[in-house]
Formats: structure tokens, C-alpha cells, sequence
């Protein structure tokens, strides 16, 4: 069996690196090409980017020409014959050095008249334009015919759990590699590498999938493991010995204060992957007017959650919660914690460490809280914990369903006939195991290369279901399996056939392999259909894995994934915990999702009466009557300043930095989340914004940024961007409301905050109560942009110059419907563009 895998590893190894490398190879040929046919200030085959004669030309002509121009070239750049054509590497180079100068002023020099800022600033944008418009061109061109697109981990994990109907935990430490981003987006084909450590890791997963769901060993044996107090070494010897003679030792209850957790003696030991049904019983006290405890469970060693949740029950009532968790073998740290902010245990020694006496005195604080007061009610959110069970691993049947769907002819039943296990019945499994995991008709050549594996195992004396194993395994390290794969050398139409079309479809909205009806469609060469397809769009829609969508792509889009990257700083906010950060990105994902299940216009994100929150997010934003830890749609009235996308704690909180909220960083952040339109990079080496000196009055980061932004080089790009961070002035960097701003540095009172502005158009608002309502009237903006958004997500691409006239379509079409989000997402699917490849 050794050798066979290690056969299989140098293969798949090989065909994966190579599928990865086209695009590599492809764009490394591309920029050879151009480095030796054509001088880098020469170009005559593409014609110059619009805007260029009319704005960047002159703009040359009058500031650059003395020096840059036919006459004289210093620095050897001659600027009225550089190349436009971006998508060469030394040309692209040579224009972003150019705009990296204007930009800090360096060019032209000093002794030259000043071009006006705002001059300045078109240029630097038409410059950043260019340099993203060719970036996106190099993703969208590299794989020329063929384009291979690696699942993200997050669709791996999915995938495998539809196909084998297993877990793997992709996010685990032994896991997969985090995947990395372009603008936001975690599933750009030409963005999501693969390296050896990529290759080890799915052999890896395969083989433990395959391992969970295959039943070649006896049934694994249940067992029933349980930790009590007494257990978990909360009782010393000599107390436990009494307690035992007195009947009372399972009595005894574990209490688990406010930040503080049940540190077990006997970690969990789990020899055989699977799932475990956890049992844990306790109480939840919950002061008056005070939040309830938060039971928190999570494998420390695998850095993984395993279970939370809110705890009400009195002390006499405790109740028995039950959840499945899925766990690899290995000895496992599990923790119990009530997750509510509260004392730091390690601050709180009250005797010499190591027999060492303290050093400060001040760090001996109290060990001993008060629970509760004189007449036993809670004084803190507190959890008395009776037990903690663990039964496992649990199996509905065996062998699994899973086991029985790749075996298809092996008994069910003792008086069954079992199908002959014969080559030609391993040729039948493979071919029925391999279409549905490449998605698509298996070729009679792919056949004979997995059967080669099967009867290389035989010979070196596996059994039938063992050599079927490792031809299974190769299956799942295919190329063909790892990625999407689309087009073909002998196939040169621009159009995606029916079963590409079903995967692109179904891993758009469900982030899965398609399922068994749109792989059908496939079949019969309908998908593709308008009707066909609009319904198939409407049932998906409808389907509950469409919650994958609804919470990948906001979280891509508006890139939550920097939500809590700067932990907010607990002396300023001592509120802050993991909970409400939870929250904050629920309330954005959960409200996308209810703007998508009830078709509702896309003016929602912008501005609404309503928003989706649970008890916590509602004391954080002083909103009353919500309780519970489920996201509810609750109305909203003006006095809550909320509504829409921009005034969430999640989308204020990532556009801060853990002290204070950022207003360049929140501006910034609508330019390119809500315009599409993000800003040239400030110049190198900017400045600071300077401090208050100790004896001047508070001044606030409004006041201060004006002072910044008086370089005429910062002013003209800042006057687009800080108007849109200062409008929400208001909100704290969690997303509290204040009417004044809490200053550190200064004298006297904190200066009162001033949320108006000026749009570059000429509108002006009052507060940002106004700018949304100047944002919806501009929705046709937003809508444009967003089409491009989701097309950038359903296509694992950024969109280029080519597809400005079918996004153009696509945003039309949705204006008709006022832009409903439901309608949109039809409408993209069923357009030329989602099926052009």
C-alpha cells in the first residue's frame, strides 16, 4: 500500500502543479514576449485608454515635456511616447513610479509651476485605474483556453461533505491553508495558489474522508466518557474522600465565573474520527438587569469552537443541553468557559507562585468572588456545572450510506447477493465515483489510469475493497476534482457547456458540488435554457445550502473578514468580547440574507427602517425589548441612528483600528465596498497626523485631518474620500453613538462632533442621516457597482473592459425591478456573460 500512495502522491502532485501552472506559465511567457518584440515607449497595436488624449496627454504637455519630452529625457523617460498598453510588466512599472511622484509632489520639480490638485488627483486615478483594469486582464487571460480555478477550502469542505457525506474540519490548524484575497474576494482562479504543503494536505483529507466513510474495519465501538467536578479535579483528595463516604461527591457543582473557565486534569482522548454527541449539564444564574453566562466549548489543541450558547436556568431547574460535535483522533484540550467579560484569572493569584513570594502587591487581588448576595440572588453571570458527557463515535448505520452508495452492489442485508468483485465491477464503481466528483462525464482514458491503481494494489496484496480505496483516493486528488475546470484545447467555444455551467452555477449560490437535478439538466443538455435555467435559479434559491451564499459573499464583499483584525483595546472598550463580535457580523450576513429571501430592493444596504439583531447587539446599540441570541428583523425608529449597511457596528468597527474610529479608513472603505471606485495609494512615506501638545485644547480627528489635508498633494484625493468616513463621526470604533468624541491627548473638555459635509458634486448634507438619503437618490451608482461585485464572485474573476456592456445590461434590466436583489441574482445566471468562459 505504501508504494501504491507514494505513486499516487508523485502523480497527483505532478498533474496538480502542472494545472496550476499554465496560468503561471502562460503570463511568464506573455511578459518575456514583451520584453523582447518591442521597445517599452513604443506602442503601436492597441490604442491608447479612453481618458488619455483628453485628460493625461496634456496634463504631460504642460508639466512634463521640458524635461521628459523629445528634446530632453532625464532619467532615460520620455513621457509623449510611453506605452499605454498596461499589461506589460517594465511599462506598468514606469507608470506606477510616475504616479507615485506626482502624487508626493517630487514631479514636476519645485521650480516648475504647481499643476492644481485636483489636476494632480485625476491624473493619479486614471493611472490607478489602468494599473487595476491590466491586473484584472493578466487574471482573466492567463489560462488562455483552459482555466482551472481551485476550490477555496471553504468549498472543499463542502464538497466532501455532499460526496461522502463526512466532515472535514478545513479550517483546523492541519487543515488547509487560508486562502488569500484580491480586493475582498477569496475565490479569484488566478489568486488561490497551490504549493507542495496544498498537495500533502488533500492526500490527507482524502484519506481520512475516505477512512470516516468507507467501512473496510469492524464498527467502531461507542463509548460514554463523562467529567463531573470531581473528575475534572474541582475537589481535592481529602474533600472528595469525605464527600464520597457521605454519598455526596456527584453532587458537588463546578461554578465558572465571568471570564473564566473549567480547566479539566483528563483531556479528551479520541481514537477514531468521527461524530460525538456531547451532553452537558448545568445552570445559568442571571442577574437582574445583568446578562445571562455564556457557555463556551471549544478544543483548544485544534483551535476550534465546538459549542456556545446563552444559559438561563435556576439554580434548582438545571437543564441538559446536547449537541454533535466532529472530532479527529488525537488527545484533545477541551475548555469550558463562561464567555462574559470579567476579571483576568491570571491577575487574580492571592498566594506565592512556584513558592515564590509577589514582587507587587498590587497584583494580589481578590481570588474569592461573591456569587450572589444575602438573600442568594445573582450578583454576576454565573454557571454551576453538574457534567459534561461525551458518547461516540455515533454511526445512524454501518456500514454508512456513504459506503453503500460507492459499493452500490454490496449486500445490505445477510441474504443478499453480493456482486462479484471483479475488475470489471471496480472499472463500474470508479466511472460512477469519478463523474460525480469531477462534475462531469469520466473519459474511458481516466478509467483505465485509476484501474491501473487498483490492480497495482492487488498485486502487492490488498483486498478488493482496500484497492478500490486507493483509485478512490486519487479520484479526490485529481485535478478535475480540486478544481473547476473549464474549457478545453479541443473545444474552442466561448460558451460553457452545460456541465460547467452546473458547476459554476451551483458553487455561485450553494459553494458545493451541483446536486443530483442540476447535474440531470446537464445531462440532457437543457441547463442552458433560459426557462430551464430561471427555474433551476429559483429552486436553488429556495434550497437552505443557498445560506452558504448568502453568508460567503457579503462577507467577501464587504470584507468582514477585518472585522475584530485590530482588536479593540478593553481599557477603552471593556465591553468588547468575542460574543458581540460574533454578533455584529451576523446582524450584516443574517441582514443580506433577508434582503435576498424576501426579494427586496437593493436600497436596503443603503438605507433602511429595520435591521436583524439579537439581545446582545441590541444592548450594545441601546435598543430595548430584544432578547434571546437569535437574530430577529426588528423595526427601527430614528432615534436608534441605524439603518442599512453603513451605520453597523461590523462595518464601523473593521474601518477602525482598536482606539478610534477612522475616517479616512470608513470613506475609503464606501468608495470601494459601495462605488466600486477605490482611491489611488496615498503617496510614500506620508505623514503622521500630529497630536495634540498637552497644554492645547482637545482637538478633534476632524479638526486635525483638515490640518493634514492642507498639502495641497492630500487635498484633492482627500475631499472625495474623508466627506464619506466624516459622516459617520457619531459612531465610536465598536459603533457606539456619542455626540462628542473621546479625546486622550489634550486639555479640557471633549470637543463636540461635527458629521456634515460636501460631496466633490456640490451636495452637501448634515449628517449622515442626509448622505444615505444622497446615496439612494444616487442608487443607479450602487447598483452598477454591485453588479460588478456579484459578477466578480459568481465568475472567480474581476471583470474586465469586455464585460462593461453586458454588466451595463444587467444593472438595466435590474433598474426596471428596482433593483431587487433576488431578481438581480437571476438575471446575472441567465445572462451571456455568467455563460461565457
Amino acid at each position: 500500500m505504501k508504494s501504491v500512495r507514494k505513486q499516487i502522491f508523485s502523480l497527483l502532485a505532478c498533474g496538480l502543479m502542472l494545472a496550476h501552472a499554465i496560468p503561471a506559465k502562460v503570463f511568464a511567457a506573455a511578459l518575456d514576449a514583451d520584453k523582447q518584440t518591442k521597445p517599452e515607449h513604443l506602442d503601436a497595436i492597441k490604442p491608447a485608454p479612453a481618458g488619455y488624449e483628453e485628460t493625461v496627454k496634456p496634463f504631460f504637455a504642460g508639466h512634463c515635456a521640458n524635461c521628459h519630452g523629445e528634446k530632453k529625457q532625464k532619467g532615460d523617460l520620455r513621457v509623449d511616447t510611453l506605452a499605454t498598453d498596461f499589461s506589460g510588466g517594465a511599462v506598468a512599472g514606469h507608470w506606477m513610479d510616475i504616479m507615485d511622484r506626482i502624487n508626493t509632489g517630487e514631479m514636476p520639480p519645485k521650480k516648475e509651476p504647481r499643476p492644481d490638485a485636483r489636476e494632480v488627483a485625476r491624473i493619479a486615478e486614471w493611472i490607478a485605474a489602468q494599473l487595476t483594469e491590466a491586473e484584472i486582464g493578466r487574471q482573466a487571460s492567463a489560462g488562455e483556453k483552459v482555466s482551472f480555478r481551485r476550490l477555496t477550502r471553504e468549498e472543499y469542505r463542502n464538497t466532501l461533505r455532499d460526496l461522502l457525506s463526512v466532515t472535514y474540519d478545513a479550517s483546523d490548524p492541519s487543515g488547509l491553508p487560508e486562502d488569500p484575497d484580491w480586493q475582498g474576494f477569496q475565490r479569484i482562479g488566478s489568486v488561490l495558489t497551490l504549493s507542495p504543503a496544498h498537495v500533502e494536505k488533500y492526500l490527507a483529507a482524502a484519506e481520512s474522508a475516505l477512512n470516516e466513510t468507507l467501512a473496510l474495519a469492524a464498527q467502531p465501538k461507542s463509548e460514554v466518557r463523562r467529567w463531573t467536578p470531581a473528575t475534572m479535579g474541582f475537589v481535592g483528595g481529602g474533600v472528595a474522600q469525605e464527600l464520597r463516604t457521605k454519598g455526596l461527591l456527584e453532587k458537588v457543582r463546578m461554578d465558572i465565573v465571568p471570564n473564566n473557565g473549567a480547566l479539566n486534569a483528563a483531556d479528551l482522548n479520541i481514537t477514531v474520527t468521527g461524530e460525538y454527541i456531547v451532553r452537558v449539564k448545568l445552570s445559568g444564574l442571571r442577574p437582574a438587569g445583568g446578562r445571562p453566562p455564556r457557555l463556551r466549548i471549544y478544543a483548544a489543541d485544534i483551535n476550534r469552537l465546538l459549542f456556545e450558547q446563552d444559559i438561563e436556568a435556576p439554580e434548582d431547574q438545571p437543564v441538559t443541553l446536547e449537541f454533535r460535535a466532529h472530532l479527529p483522533v488525537g488527545t484533545h484540550l477541551i475548555r469550558l468557559v463562561n464567555a462574559v467579560p470579567g476579571p483576568n484569572p491570571e491577575e487574580r493569584a492571592s498566594r506565592p507562585l512556584n513558592s515564590k513570594p509577589f514582587f507587587k502587591m498590587n497584583a494580589r487581588l481578590p481570588w474569592q468572588i461573591k456569587l450572589t448576595d444575602d438573600d442568594y440572588k445573582p450578583l454576576l453571570p454565573s454557571i454551576l456545572l453538574d457534567y459534561v458527557e461525551w458518547e461516540g463515535p455515533v454511526q445512524s448505520s454501518w456500514p454508512p450510506p456513504a459506503h453503500h452508495r460507492i459499493f452500490f452492489g454490496a449486500p445490505t442485508t445477510s441474504t443478499e447477493a453480493a456482486a462479484p468483485k471483479d475488475l470489471s465491477y471496480a472499472r463500474e464503481i470508479l466511472s460512477r465515483f469519478a463523474t460525480l466528483a469531477y462534475r462531469r462525464p469520466v473519459k474511458p482514458a481516466e478509467v483505465d489510469r485509476l484501474m491501473k491503481l487498483v490492480e497495482n494494489a492487488q498485486k502487492l496484496g490488498d483486498n478488493f475493497e482496500s484497492s478500490v480505496k486507493t483509485a478512490l483516493l486519487a479520484v479526490l486528488c485529481n485535478k478535475s476534482f480540486l478544481y473547476l475546470v473549464e474549457g478545453s484545447a479541443a473545444d474552442p467555444s466561448p460558451r460553457l457547456t452545460d456541465w460547467e455551467l452546473a458547476s459554476r452555477l451551483s458553487y455561485f449560490l450553494w459553494s458545493t458540488m451541483p446536486d443530483e437535478r442540476t447535474l440531470d439538466l446537464a445531462r440532457q443538455g437543457t441547463l442552458h435554457l433560459p426557462d430551464t435555467l430561471r427555474a433551476e435559479v429559483r429552486r436553488m434559491m429556495q434550497d437552505p445550502k443557498v445560506s452558504a451564499f448568502a453568508d460567503s459573499f457579503p462577507r467577501q464583499w464587504l470584507q468582514l473578514r477585518r472585522v475584530g483584525m485590530f482588536a479593540p483595546d478593553r481599557k477603552i472598550f471593556p465591553e468588547y468580547d468575542d460574543y458581540l463580535e460574533k454578533s455584529m457580523v451576523e446582524e450584516t450576513t443574517t441582514f443580506f440574507s433577508e434582503v435576498m429571501k424576501r426579494n427586496l430592493s437593493l436600497r436596503e444596504f443603503l438605507d433602511s427602517d429595520w435591521s436583524m439583531l439579537n439581545e446582545r447587539l441590541a444592548i450594545h446599540y441601546g435598543i430595548d425589548g430584544v432578547k434571546g441570541e437569535a437574530m430577529q428583523r426588528i423595526a427601527l425608529k430614528p432615534e436608534d441612528h441605524r439603518g442599512g449597511l453603513l451605520t453597523q457596528a461590523s462595518i464601523l468597527g473593521l474601518t477602525s483600528d482598536g482606539t478610534r474610529h477612522r475616517p479616512v479608513h470608513r470613506g475609503k472603505w464606501v468608495l470601494e465596498s459601495i462605488y466600486g471606485k477605490p482611491p489611488p495609494p496615498p503617496p510614500p512615506n506620508v505623514g503622521d497626523i500630529k497630536p495634540t501638545a498637552p497644554n492645547q485644547p482637545k482637538t478633534s480627528l476632524r479638526a486635525k485631518l483638515e490640518a493634514h489635508r492642507n498639502d495641497a498633494n492630500c487635498m484633492a484625493c482627500h475631499c472625495k474620500i474623508d466627506p464619506l468616513g466624516l459622516a459617520f463621526d457619531n459612531y465610536d470604533g465598536i459603533g457606539h453613538w456619542r455626540n462628542e468624541e473621546s479625546v486622550r491627548d489634550g486639555a479640557g473638555q471633549n470637543p463636540k462632533l461635527d458629521p456634515s459635509g460636501e460631496l466633490p458634486d456640490g451636495r452637501k448634507f448634515a449628517d449622515a442621516v442626509e448622505l444615505k438619503k444622497l446615496m439612494v437618490a444616487d442608487i443607479d451608482k450602487f447598483g452598477a457597482a454591485f453588479c460588478e461585485k456579484l459578477a466578480t464572485y459568481g465568475l472567480r474573476r474581476g471583470m474586465t473592459i469586455a464585460d462593461r456592456l453586458e454588466l451595463k445590461r444587467i444593472a438595466d434590466q435590474s433598474k426596471a425591478d428596482d433593483y431587487r436583489l433576488g431578481t438581480l441574482i437571476e438575471t446575472l445566471v441567465v445572462s451571456e456573460l455568467f455563460q461565457r468562459r
